[in-house]
């Protein structure tokens, strides 16, 4: 009996230990994917925050091309304009980050834990297109319709940010907390399909007594 039981027993313990092994193997690339994701979506936030703040310093809006026909005091109008885009311009290297690990949540957490992390991204968007509106405006030009369009209101904007975040931390957050000991080794899981070995193995070795 013992030496049938014997190489079930090491299958079994090399299975489990496969298991162990696997489990880990995700969550580690879980921890790494919600770390970068989350300092990804921290700077792309930090970037429009500074891109929006009212304060300017001189020269800045001055990094944009120039019509030959402005006049100096519509494009010093301009040029203040433009700032929000020129801030965000040096920062788009965080926003190329957030695209790219933004793929990856997608694949392990789902479209929806993914589309809240592209809120920096679609953020940016809307002041590209808000600010050279009002560039359109200040330069004389009048478009179609003739009013604002309501995607550059900011506190909307902030709103909508502010939710994405929440979102986001709730969704990735717990998986860069430190597991127990336990929960590390997952010893309930693993105790869970020793017990379920040893009744399989009493099981069959009392079938194997009765044929005996």
């Amino acid at each position: 009996m013992l030496i049938i039981l014997l190489p079930i027993t090491t299958i079994c313990v090399a299975v489990a230990g496969f298991y162990v092994w696997h489990r880990q193997l995700i969550r580690k690339r879980h921890f790494e994917i919600a770390d970068a994701a989350l300092a990804a979506f921290s700077r792309s936030q930090a970037a429009l925050i500074y891109a929006r703040n009212p304060a300017s310093f001189v020269g800045e809006g001055a990094s944009r091309e120039r019509d030959v026909t402005e006049l100096p005091a519509q494009s010093k109008l301009i040029d203040r304009l433009f700032i929000p885009v020129e801030r965000l311009r040096q920062h788009q290297e965080a926003f190329a980050e957030l695209e790219r690990v933004a793929f990856a949540v997608q694949v392990h957490f789902g479209d929806h834990v993914a589309h809240q992390v592209r809120q920096p991204l679609r953020a940016n968007n809307r002041i590209v297109v808000s600010t050279a509106l009002q560039m359109e405006l200040g330069s004389g030009f009048r478009p179609e319709g003739g009013h604002k369009a309501d995607y550059d209101d900011p506190d909307r904007l902030s709103d909508e940010i502010y939710k994405a975040k929440v979102a986001v931390e709730t969704a990735l957050r717990p998986h860069l907390e430190a597991p127990t000991l336990e929960q590390f080794l997952l010893l309930t899981e693993l105790r869970a399909s020793v017990r379920r070995v040893i009744a399989f193995l009493v099981s069959l070795g009392r079938r194997l007594c009765a044929l005996s």
